[in-house]
């Protein structure tokens, strides 16, 4: 092992400090002349919201359009009605809209 003075130590660590931003550089032109970043196609899809009557077992039993709220709480109701041991509600429901 050399002893190096310290101005050749203070020298040696100032030309490592370049050698290393050089190699920086040298990464960021690399990187940026690889990388581009495309564009992503931004997809609107439409839904809907429809009334949904569900059993205990979470299986559709009726499906009606947002407008046809009373109808919807109608047909829950006889539902109730001739089926008194099986448990039903009704959920608010986000579909995607068929294509015209």
């Amino acid at each position: 092992m050399v002893r190096l003075t310290s101005k050749e130590r203070l020298q040696q660590m100032a030309d490592e400090a370049a050698a290393g931003e050089e190699q920086k550089e040298e990464k960021k032109k690399k990187k940026a002349a690889t990388t581009t970043k495309k564009a992503a196609k931004s997809i609107v899809k439409r839904e809907k919201v429809v009334w949904k009557i569900f059993d205990a077992n979470y299986k559709e039993v009726a499906c009606f359009p947002y407008s046809e709220k009373d109808e919807a709480f109608a047909k829950l109701e006889e539902r109730r009605q001739k089926k008194s041991n099986t448990t039903y509600f009704i959920n608010e429901v986000k579909v995607p809209m068929e294509d015209e």
